[in-house]
C-alpha cells in the first residue's frame, strides 16, 4: 500500500511541476537527441582519445589549460609537488603511438605539430557517420594530441610548468583567485572558409610565404607559415574520407532517400570546407568540419571555440535555398541544424565515463543571433526565427549557446519571441546580450565605431569581434574580496590563514594600519594601493603562464583562419591576430562593494564600529553571540548594492572604475592588452568562497560571494528594475548626452530570477517587454533570466528522479540542476525570486 501511495505522490508531484520537455521535434531530430542522451549507453562515443611521439618524454596533456579550473588542482597535483599529475600521466599511458616520418625531429614545432594534427585525424581517428538519421559529417573529435617536444623542449617544458604550477598555486590558495592561458574562447573566421573556402587561404598562405626572405624563410615566420599551408589542406583532405565514408554506405542503406542524402552528403563533402559553399546544407557542413578540426588541433572540447553570427553569415544560403528557390523544405534545413546541434553536444563526451555528471558543465561553443548593423538597423531574418525554433524544439539541450542580441531598434515580433521561450523554460535557453552598451565598452577598447556593430559573443556572454581577435576571455580570474583581508592587515593574510604562504609573509604593499585612519579617504586610498597590488601580482603571473604556450605550443590551423596571423607570419598564440587582448574578470564585486559600504557607514560616517571591532569579528568568523549580533546587524542594516541608492552605486562605480583603469596599464610579453570584465563563472560558488575569510559585509567564511555584477544573494529587495540600475551604473552609467559608458568590454554576467507567474497573461508579458527595452537603456551588457518556482526547486532536491531534465541558469552557463552539488542548489534557490 505504501509504494502505492508513494508512486501517486510522484504522479501529483509531476502534474503539479511541470519540467521543459523537448517538443515538436522531426523523428530525424528526436531521434538524434535521444540517442545523445543514452550517454554511456550508446555503442558510439567521442570521448578523449589521447596520442603520442612514442618519447619516453612525451606530454599530451598541459596542465596550463585546466587553470582556470581550480576543481582539477588536485588531480595535478595528486602525486606530488613535482610529478606530472594524474591526468597527465594517465593520457600518457593510455595513448596510441604515431607513425612518425624520418625527418619529424629535424621539423619546427609548428610544423610538428601540424603533422601530428593531420596524421592522426586523418589515418587513426575513423570518420563514421553516426546513423543514418544523420545530416552532417563528422563524429570524433574529443583528442588529447602530443605536444611534439624533443628531449629539450620537454626539459625545459617542465622547469617552465613546474615554476609556473607553484607560482599559480600559491596564488589561488592564498585566496587571490586563478589564473590560466585556456584554449578556446574565440571566434575563428568562419564566414571566409564558408564563404571562400580553405583553398582561399592556402593560396594566401602561400603568397605570403613566397614574399619572405630566405633569411624569414629559415626563420619563425617560414615555419609557421609553412605549417599553415600543411594545415589548410587537411580540411580538404579530412572532408574527402567523410565523403568515401558516405559512398560506402549507400550500398546499406535502409531507402532510397537514404541514398540519395548519402550521395548529396558525399557531394557536399568534395566540394566543401575547400571551396566556398553553395548551399545551407554545404554552409553548414563546412562549418562543422571546421569547428571539429578546430577543437582537435586544442585538445580542447568546445570551451568557448563559437560560431560568431551565425543568423548572418547563413542567411544567404538558407534564404536562397529556403524562401527563393524552395531547394529545400524549411524543415528539412531544420533537420540539418538538427544534426549540427547533435555534433555540438557530442563535446561533452570528452568526459562521458563520468555518465551524467560529466555533462553539467558548460562547454561555451556559443552561437550570436540578431544584432544591429552599421547604423542601428534591425539584422533580424527568416533564419533567425528558424535557429529559434530550433533551439525551443530541443530544450532543454546545453549546447550550441545562444545568445540572442537586443537592441533599440529590436522588433516586437523578436521579443515576443523570446518571452515566449523563455515563459516555457526554466533554465534561461539562451543569454540577452544588449548591444548599446557592449559596443561602448568595444569602443572604449579601441574598435571603431563602423566596425564596433559586428562583434559577437564567445563562451558564456564574453564580448569580442570576429576572425580577427583573441581575447583570451577567461583568463585571469582574481577574487576582488581580496582586497578587504590585505587592506584590514596591512598587505598581509589575517593571523592564521597562511596555510599556502610563509606566517606573517607581506604580499602586498604596507598601505598602513587601518586602526590608526581617521578618515574614509584614508582607508580608500590604502585600498586602492591594495587593488593595484592584485591587478600587478595578476598579471604577473600570468604573464608567464602565456609564455609557455607562445613558445612551445603553436595552433596552426586555428592560426590560418585568424586574420593577422598568415599576414605576420605568427602563431595566433604568439600575437599573430589583428585585436590581442587578455581579459582580466573581477569575481565577487558586491561582496567587496557592501563591504566597503558597510565600514564607510559604520566605522567613519556613524561611528559605531571601530577597525579593531571589525577585524575581530572577522578572526571570529562571526560566531559568539556578541558577533552574530553585528553580523545580522552589517548584513541588514548596511546599504546594498542592487538597490538603485545613489550612495552604494556611486561607490560601486568608483571601485569599478578604480580595478577597471589598473587592467588596461599592462600588456603581455607578446603584446597582449589587459583588459576587464566581469565573468565570475562558478568561482564565487567554488573554492573561492572557501579560501575567503569572513567579510565586513557580515558574510562568514566560505559563504558563497556575490556572482559575477549581480548583487549579492538576497540583498536586492526592491525589485528588478532597481538591479536593473544599480548594475548600469556600475559599470559606467550614461553621460550627460545621454551616451552609454562602459568600463567592461568584456562584459558583465548578470543572472536574474523571476516567477514564472510573471508571464502567465499577455499583460505581464508586455510588462517583461518593457522591462527588456528599459534594459537596453539603463542596464548591463548581458541578462541571463532564470523562470523558476523555489518550491519546484526544493521537490528536485528531494525527488530527484522525477526531475533529471530541469535545467537552471547557474551564471554564464546552464546546468541540470540534480547534477550539481546542494550547496549552489541551495544558493540557486534563495536568490531572489522576482515578480513585476
Amino acid at each position: 500500500m505504501s509504494e502505492i501511495n508513494e508512486n501517486l505522490g510522484k504522479q501529483e508531484r509531476s502534474q503539479r511541476f511541470q519540467i521543459a520537455e523537448p517538443e515538436n521535434l522531426s523523428k530525424r531530430s528526436k531521434w538524434l537527441r535521444d540517442y545523445f542522451y543514452k550517454g554511456r549507453g550508446r555503442k558510439w562515443n567521442n570521448q578523449f582519445t589521447p596520442f603520442t611521439t612514442g618519447t619516453d618524454w612525451d606530454i599530451n596533456w598541459h596542465e596550463g589549460d585546466w587553470y582556470i579550473n581550480p576543481e582539477v588542482y588536485f588531480y595535478i597535483q595528486a602525486l606530488g609537488k613535482k610529478d606530472m599529475g594524474v591526468f597527465a600521466s594517465s593520457y600518457r599511458s593510455m595513448a596510441s603511438p604515431v607513425k612518425l616520418p624520418e625527418n619529424f625531429w629535424e621539423l619546427s614545432i609548428p610544423e610538428r605539430r601540424i603533422f601530428f594534427l593531420k596524421e592522426v585525424m586523418l589515418n587513426y581517428i575513423p570518420q563514421e557517420i553516426i546513423s543514418e538519421n544523420d545530416l552532417i559529417a563528422g563524429g570524433r573529435f574529443n583528442t588529447q594530441l602530443s605536444k611534439c617536444f624533443n628531449k629539450k623542449e620537454a626539459k625545459k617544458y617542465w622547469k617552465w610548468n613546474i615554476k609556473n604550477r607553484e607560482a599559480n598555486f600559491k596564488y589561488h590558495y592564498s585566496g587571490f583567485g586563478n589564473i590560466g592561458a585556456a584554449p578556446g574562447h574565440i571566434i575563428p573566421d568562419y564566414e571566409t572558409v564558408i564563404k571562400k573556402g580553405f583553398k582561399y587561404i592556402y593560396e594566401k598562405a602561400i603568397k605570403r610565404y613566397e614574399l619572405l626572405s630566405k633569411n624569414d624563410k629559415r626563420g619563425p615566420k617560414g615555419q609557421e607559415l609553412r605549417a599553415i599551408i600543411t594545415a589548410t589542406e587537411i580540411p580538404r583532405k579530412f572532408a574527402k574520407k567523410y565523403a568515401d565514408e558516405c559512398k560506402k554506405l549507400k550500398e546499406k542503406a535502409s531507402s532510397p532517400q537514404r541514398v540519395e542524402e548519402l550521395e548529396k552528403m558525399a557531394q557536399n563533402l568534395e566540394r566543401v570546407p575547400w571551396e566556398p559553399a553553395e548551399t545551407f546544407w554545404q554552409a553548414v557542413q563546412s562549418l562543422w568540419i571546421t569547428h571539429m578540426l578546430l577543437m582537435a588541433e586544442e585538445s580542447y572540447p568546445g570551451a568557448g571555440l563559437s560560431f560568431g553570427r551565425m543568423d548572418q553569415y547563413l542567411w544567404p544560403y538558407y534564404k536562397k535555398d529556403v524562401i527563393e528557390e524552395k531547394f529545400i523544405s524549411k524543415e528539412f534545413a531544420k533537420d540539418i541544424l538538427g544534426s549540427f546541434w547533435f555534433h555540438c553536444n557530442t563535446a561533452y563526451d570528452a568526459m562521458i565515463i563520468l555518465g551524467r555528471q560529466g555533462i553539467t558543465s558548460g562547454y561555451g561553443q556559443l552561437l550570436t543571433l540578431s544584432g544591429c548593423g552599421p547604423n542601428g538597423e534591425d539584422l533580424t531574418n527568416e533564419l533567425t526565427y528558424t535557429i529559434l525554433e530550433v533551439i525551443d524544439e530541443w530544450y532543454p539541450s546545453l549546447e550550441p549557446k545562444p545568445n540572442v542580441k537586443l537592441h533599440r531598434n529590436s522588433p516586437d515580433k523578436l521579443l515576443d519571441t523570446v518571452i515566449n521561450m523563455i515563459s516555457r523554460a526554466q533554465g534561461a535557453p539562451f543569454l540577452i546580450n544588449f548591444d548599446e552598451r557592449s559596443m561602448a565598452g568595444l569602443i572604449a577598447e579601441g574598435i571603431p565605431k563602423e566596425e564596433v556593430w559586428n562583434y559577437a559573443c564567445v563562451g558564456c556572454l564574453e564580448n569580442t569581434m570576429q576572425g580577427n581577435d583573441r581575447s583570451g576571455t577567461v583568463n585571469c580570474n582574481p577574487n576582488l574580496v581580496k582586497t578587504m583581508e590585505l587592506i584590514l592587515w596591512n598587505g598581509k593574510n589575517m593571523p592564521g590563514n597562511d596555510k599556502a604562504i610563509k606566517k606573517g609573509e607581506q604580499l602586498g604593499p604596507k598601505s598602513g594600519n587601518p586602526e590608526n585612519f581617521q578618515t574614509w579617504k584614508e582607508f580608500w586610498n590604502a585600498w586602492r594601493k591594495q587593488m593595484e597590488f592584485v591587478i600587478k601580482y595578476t598579471v604577473d603571473i600570468y604573464d608567464k603562464d602565456e609564455d609557455i604556450v607562445a613558445k612551445l605550443m603553436p595552433t596552426p590551423l586555428l592560426s590560418s583562419i585568424v586574420r593577422g596571423c598568415i599576414e605576420k607570419g605568427l602563431d595566433i598564440r604568439q600575437g599573430g591576430p589583428e585585436l590581442r587582448f587578455v581579459t582580466v574578470n573581477g569575481v565577487g564585486f558586491a561582496t567587496l562593494v557592501d563591504s566597503l559600504l558597510a565600514i564607510k557607514k559604520f566605522v567613519y560616517d556613524e561611528k559605531k564600529y571601530t577597525i579593531a571591532q571589525i577585524k575581530d569579528a572577522i578572526m571570529n568568523n562571526f560566531e559568539g553571540l556578541e558577533y552574530e549580533k553585528m553580523s545580522v546587524f552589517l548584513k541588514n542594516k548596511a546599504p546594498k548594492f542592487g538597490n538603485d541608492s545613489d550612495e552604494a552605486d556611486e561607490l560601486a562605480r568608483n571601485i569599478m572604475k578604480t580595478w577597471a583603469d589598473e587592467c588596461w596599464k599592462f600588456k603581455t610579453p607578446n603584446n597582449y592588452q589587459y583588459r576587464p570584465g566581469m565573468l565570475s563563472w562558478n568561482y564565487w560558488a567554488g573554492e573561492d568562497a572557501g579560501l575567503t575569510i569572513a567579510t565586513p559585509d557580515g558574510r562568514k567564511k566560505g559563504t558563497f560571494l556575490s556572482n559575477a555584477i549581480c548583487p549579492t544573494s538576497g540583498a536586492d529587495l526592491k525589485g528588478p528594475t532597481a538591479v536593473t540600475n544599480s548594475v548600469g551604473r556600475a559599470i559606467g552609467g550614461i553621460t550627460e548626452g545621454g551616451e552609454l559608458i562602459n568600463y567592461l568590454p568584456n562584459g558583465t554576467s548578470q543572472t536574474i530570477t523571476f516567477n514564472p507567474s510573471i508571464l502567465r497573461d499577455p499583460e505581464h508579458r508586455e510588462k517583461f517587454k518593457s522591462y527588456l527595452r528599459g534594459y537596453i537603456e539603463n542596464g548591463g551588457t548581458c541578462l541571463q533570466i532564470n523562470m523558476l518556482d523555489t518550491e519546484m526547486l526544493k521537490d528536485a532536491q528531494i525527488h530527484p528522479d522525477n526531475y533529471k531534465n530541469l535545467l537552471v541558469r547557474v551564471t554564464g552557463y546552464n546546468a541540470y540542476f540534480t547534477g550539481i552539488g546542494k550547496e549552489l542548489q541551495d544558493e540557486i534557490i534563495t536568490r531572489e525570486c522576482h515578480k513585476m
